[in-house]
């Protein structure tokens, strides 16, 4: 846990305020109406009365609260390793609660085939690697049950520092050494994996591919599959 711990305060810059301000003043902007027709149409049709709803790198727990009130006869459960996030916890319904886990070798005691949905948003990049997340997830998971990923994705250096650098700042202006290491650590980090190699790690655990959508110009990827 702390090993994971540490790596995840790294790989928010080591401003634990700054990234948990930064997760909860973009969330209304990353969960909006398009967003929700999308649960909907994809995510909430696998949802009976009594199943379990997962929100896996949950932070504060804003997504736990939203479901727990959309789905009041569901039990909806939060799971992140960061203390910051956990000890900022938003107010949450009765029937939603928060766990501290590491989800590179999750131990939450969820209950094989109870799950109907999980939600992995901007995690997966920051896993070392997410074999063990998505085995536990396969056993939690009801059959029938699904899984959403929502991430970066790998992109062409070019690409990135367009992004980052719209004015090619970083090759016309100084830019101090830290900031341009640093630059170049979360390219490494948010091009850890393509879209390809979730795909191909999830459906050699089994999993069923339902949607496989680019988005933000390719620099990010919504996955759905099913168990």
């Amino acid at each position: 846990m702390e090993k994971t711990q540490a790596q995840i305060l790294r790989h928010h810059g080591g401003d634990a305020e700054h990234a948990r301000k930064m997760i909860t003043e973009t969330y209304a902007r990353r969960h909006n109406v398009d967003f929700w027709e999308f649960w909907n149409a994809q995510m909430g049709s696998a949802i009976s009365k009594g199943d379990v709803l997962l929100d896996l790198g949950a932070g504060i727990g804003q997504f736990v609260e939203d479901l727990a009130i959309r789905y009041p006869e569901n039990t909806v459960v939060g799971i992140d390793a960061a203390e910051y996030m956990l000890t900022a916890q938003v107010s949450l319904p009765e029937n939603a609660r928060m766990l501290k886990d590491d989800l590179n070798e999750p131990t939450s005691n969820i209950g094989d085939n109870k799950v109907a949905s999980v939600m992995a948003n901007m995690l997966v990049h920051e896993l070392p690697q997410p074999i063990n997340m998505f085995k536990a997830i396969h056993k939690w998971l009801k059959p029938g049950g699904r899984f959403c990923i929502i991430d970066l994705v790998r992109q062409p250096l070019a690409d990135y520092l367009t992004h980052k650098y719209p004015n090619a700042e970083l090759f016309n202006n100084d830019v101090n050494r830290d900031e341009i290491e640093d630059v170049f650590e979360h390219f490494l980090e948010h091009n850890r994996y393509h879209a390809d190699d979730i795909i191909f790690m999830l459906k050699s655990l089994g999993f069923k591919l339902i949607e496989n959508t680019p988005q933000r110009d390719g620099r990010f990827v919504r996955i759905v599959v099913e168990k």
